[in-house]
């Protein structure tokens, strides 16, 4: 089987799930407790049942749920995720305004983890049972096991406070800080574009500590992988015949061993991309990082079911097409695996 027709098989097996996904999201968001409208019209407002009505059907609210589902159904075909009662705003638009923060957050935090993820788990792999490989095992379960706010707090209480090296839980940039003109909405690449040095260079500061508190459970995950898959590839027959040939250990780990330890990694980034999406709300919050994250928590302090509804639908879409795009990468490097389907 061709690889663009393993390609498109799997994407369209993320249709239902993505069907499945807005069915049970619209569900819950609808049986959530508490009253949006109570909040939104106050006391005074809600009180009075011709206003709560007006509002009711004004808002669609007062229609049967199979109803009010059809219509967001269509209208997120149109590129419609209603408006949100928390800002005013079109959810698509607030959406479109948040999630740069986000992705820019987010690829730093990969970066960081996968980097030094690899690096660690190769380190770890070729010195096995040896103290290098302790360290590196100790280091990843520590990664993977403490909390993202406890780890948020506990980076900004040492390198914040304490030595004084990061900057607070300030957002994106200092406030003495103009923002780069937005191209892309992360304002480290629109300071390079736009030649600005000081936005890049505080820019840089402010996302180095966030990033790497997000990106520490991914970090764990990958050195344990990276670990296994080359510990694995270590014991494989063709590389006793690549020693006969008289390479030696740096030649073989560079292109033998770890060529073929990353297969089973990649597998690892598309599972962590949840993870790392959960992980943005947290650390969003903890270091007031105007993202898709925090703004999740506004949304939920407020009661906003379009805007609840619109950051899961967009976490849920993130999620499945990021590991539909992992498998078709995993059957590219792997044969075996698209033959076998």
């Amino acid at each position: 089987m061709g690889i663009l027709i393993f390609a498109l098989r799997r994407f369209l097996l993320a249709i239902p799930t993505l069907l499945g996904l807005l069915i049970v999201t619209f569900i819950l968001a609808n049986f959530m407790p508490g009253d949006p409208l109570a909040r939104l019209l106050g006391d005074v407002g809600g009180s009075n049942p011709e206003t709560v009505a007006a509002y009711r059907a004004q808002w669609g609210l007062d229609r049967p749920l199979w109803e009010q589902f059809f219509i967001y159904v269509g209208n997120l075909l149109q590129g419609d995720l209603g408006q949100s009662t928390f800002t005013r705003r079109g959810v698509m638009e607030d959406l479109l305004s948040f999630l740069p923060a986000t992705v820019e957050l987010g690829v730093a935090a990969i970066l960081f983890a996968g980097i030094i993820g690899l690096a660690l788990g190769s380190l770890a792999a070729l010195f096995h049972n040896k103290w290098p490989d302790f360290l590196v095992r100790a280091i990843a379960l520590l990664a993977s096991g403490v909390p993202v706010f406890w780890l948020g707090l506990i980076a900004l209480q040492v390198f914040y406070l304490q030595l004084g090296w990061s900057p607070g839980p300030e957002g994106r940039l200092s406030s003495r800080v103009n923002p780069p003109p937005r191209i892309t909405g992360a304002y480290t690449v629109d300071s390079i574009l736009s030649a600005d040095s000081v936005a890049f260079w505080d820019s840089l500061a402010h996302i180095v500590l966030p990033a790497a508190v997000l990106g520490a459970f991914f970090l764990g995950l990958v050195s344990r992988m990276m670990r296994a898959s080359m510990l694995d590839v270590l014991k494989a027959p063709y590389l006793m015949t690549a020693r006969s040939k008289g390479l030696n250990t740096r030649t073989i780990a560079q292109f033998h061993v770890l060529p073929n330890a990353l297969i089973p990694t990649i597998t690892v980034v598309g599972l962590a991309i949840g993870g790392l999406l959960a992980g943005a709300v947290l650390t969003e919050t903890v270091f007031s990082w105007p993202g898709i994250g925090r703004y999740a928590v506004d949304a939920a302090k407020a009661l906003d079911y379009q805007a609840i509804l619109g950051v899961t639908l967009l976490i849920g879409f993130v999620y499945v097409i990021t590991n539909a795009i992992i498998d078709v990468v995993y059957a590219a490097l792997d044969p075996r695996i698209r033959l076998g389907s």
